[in-house]
C-alpha cells in the first residue's frame, strides 16, 4: 500500500514535491482532528473525505506534503 501511494504522488502529484515524515504527517492530522480550531469536518465519517473548513483541503492529501508553502490556515502547524 505504501508503495501504491508513493506511486500515486509521483504520478499525480509530480516528482519535485516532498513528503512528510511520518512523524509529521501523524502530528499534523491529530492537531486537525482535536478541532482546535472549530473548522475540523468529516462529512459521512469518512476518513477520506476529511477536511478543513477553513481552506476546504482534504487533510489526508494535505498533511502528506512537505513544502514551504503547505500550512495550517490558522497557524495551528
Amino acid at each position: 500500500m505504501k508503495e501504491l501511494r508513493k506511486i500515486f504522488w509521483q504520478l499525480i502529484v509530480g516528482k519535485g514535491i516532498s513528503l512528510a515524515s511520518k512523524e509529521v504527517y501523524e502530528k499534523r492530522t491529530a492537531i486537525c482532528r482535536s478541532n482546535a480550531c472549530g473548522v475540523y469536518k468529516k462529512p459521512l465519517k469518512l476518513k477520506l473525505a476529511e477536511n478543513c473548513g477553513e481552506c476546504s483541503c482534504f487533510l489526508q492529501a494535505k498533511n502528506r506534503i512537505d513544502e514551504f508553502y503547505i500550512k495550517c490556515p490558522k497557524d495551528l502547524w
